[in-house]
């Protein structure tokens, strides 16, 4: 059995051979420390064993000549721990979200709200019947308090140069594009943009740089009244922690007071948009679950959990243990929005903790999700916990659990979708503009109009209604996950270092 080589053998093994200067494969020259770089590698092969979700499918450890267990036999192949990460992705082909937080950066952004960047979020737009075909750079959205905001970017501005550069178009080097994406996100340098606003002929130029900034998730709230329906609509950049060491911070009270506003002004449906919202803390899913259940399921199941067998041997999911942190968990609602029915706006980039919301409210409410593309949201019903190693020199991440609603669901790896799946993303269009696309979807249902009606009344500066976005690779997909930050402390094993 796997944890026969885990507690205690394997660790002695470890202790042993820690410091081991023979190993043929050695990290790179890159200033990082050598010794740390060897056991960071062999921690994340252990602590893969002990958590992942798929810990049947891993590859054993080989026995040494005096019959223990050998971390080192697979780990010496690899150059670090990502490559370790990667060879074990290839034998539990499910897990592709696992990874090493060198930088303690999800500790900063998900649990904190503390981004590092311009929070310009651009994208690549080939407009039909314009531009010769072009794929030109435009601002997709831009996160709240950041410098981009400051300086006057917004949502459906072109971005015309950077820094003199009007070379932008994605379909002439889709590598150079990417390199212009992540310096518009990141502003390492002082960036001089020549942007155009939609519809607009004339071009400004504005100046951005990178900066550290808090995040408000709440990008636009709003409540309408359209056809005799008072509908609420809350747009969710991302679920940071709303818990802090000392208890709930500010982002719970802004949640609390804008689930407030919704239910002082009696409204009859609500909209929850999370297109570009890829999660974040399971805490604050559940508190967003908790406002959006009818009274009908106010203490009823949220979730279990799905675990390994070596996390339930450690009676870390015994119902009995208050401190167990894989307990099930319930709905606890305190607030009176009483709503048998709920929207959510969702794209391939609705993920982890966005889905868990949609996904444990199912067995309590009429949930409609509207996707673009003919697609429906990501697929990520998984996540982890972080687990300090080294010394702290570095936070491992392993898939180590899945959540299952009410009715013992919870296997959408390929994604969730709604009735409407063929909407479309107005990228052209402010958020929270009844007349953007997605949102007038939705209003659309609601209201009975129908789409097509709404569609064809709808005026924008642009008059685009067609566009084709290109992809970009992530590489900040530390944020496209769901996190336990547990309020219970994790019960540590016998650690490596």
């Amino acid at each position: 059995m796997m944890k026969r080589f885990v507690l205690p053998f394997l660790l002695i093994s470890l202790l042993f051979g820690a410091s081991c200067k023979k190993d043929p494969v050695q990290p790179a020259d890159d200033g990082r420390d050598p010794d740390k770089e060897i056991l960071l590698r062999d921690s994340t092969y252990y602590y893969s064993l002990a958590f992942s979700l798929w810990e049947d499918q891993l590859p054993q450890p080989k026995v040494d000549s005096k019959g223990q267990p050998d971390l080192k036999a697979f780990t010496n192949a690899y150059q670090d721990a990502e490559g370790v990460l990667a060879a074990l992705r290839r034998n539990a082909p499910d897990d592709r979200f696992s990874f090493v937080d060198r930088e303690g950066t999800v500790s900063e952004e998900i649990q904190q709200g503390v981004h590092k960047e311009t929070g310009i979020i651009p994208i690549f737009i080939t407009v039909s019947n314009q531009n010769n075909g072009e794929a030109n750079m435009y601002v997709k959205y831009v996160q709240k308090n950041s410098p981009g905001e400051k300086a006057g970017l917004k949502r459906g501005m072109r971005i015309v140069s950077i820094n003199g550069d009007g070379n932008l178009d994605y379909n002439k080097s889709e590598q150079k594009a990417i390199e212009n994406y992540y310096k518009v996100v990141e502003g390492k340098e002082a960036l001089n943009l020549v942007v155009q606003a939609p519809g607009e002929t004339t071009t400004k130029t504005v100046t951005v740089s990178g900066g550290a900034y808090n995040i408000d998730p709440i990008l636009v709230k709003k409540i309408f009244t359209i056809n005799g329906k008072k509908i609420g609509y809350i747009f969710y950049t991302s679920f940071v922690n709303v818990f802090g060491k000392s208890g709930p911070n500010s982002y719970h009270t802004a949640l609390t007071n804008a689930f407030k506003e919704f239910e002082t002004a009696n409204v009859n449906e609500l909209i929850v948009d999370l297109r570009y919202n890829g999660g974040g803390s399971t805490a604050t899913a559940e508190m967003m679950s908790n406002l959006l259940v009818p009274n009908t399921g106010a203490k009823g199941k949220m979730y279990d959990y799905k675990i390994n067998k070596n996390l339930k041997e450690w009676g870390w999911a015994d119902e009995t243990d208050p401190e167990a942190p894989f307990r099930s968990v319930n709905f606890n609602k305190t607030n009176a929005l009483n709503l048998q029915r709920v929207y959510f706006l969702g794209t391939t980039g609705t993920a982890s903790a966005s889905e868990l919301v949609m996904n444990v409210l199912k067995p309590y409410m009429d949930v409609q999700i509207i996707t673009t593309n003919g697609k429906g949201t990501y697929g990520k019903p998984v996540g982890f916990f972080g687990y300090p190693v080294v010394h702290g020199y570095a936070d491992l991440y392993i898939t180590s659990f899945q959540m299952l609603n009410k009715d013992g669901f919870g296997d959408y790896f390929d994604g969730l979708k709604g009735k409407i799946t063929n909407a479309s993303d107005g990228f052209f269009t402010e958020l929270g503009d009844e007349r953007e696309a997605l949102l007038s979807t939705a209003i659309a249902d609601i209201t009975g109009t129908g789409a097509g009606a709404r569609a064809a009344n709808r005026t924008t500066k642009t008059g685009l209604e067609s566009a084709r976005e290109m992809k970009i690779p992530e590489m900040k997909d530390y944020r496209n996950n769901m996190y336990k930050f547990p309020d219970v402390k994790i019960p540590s094993l016998m650690k490596m270092d």
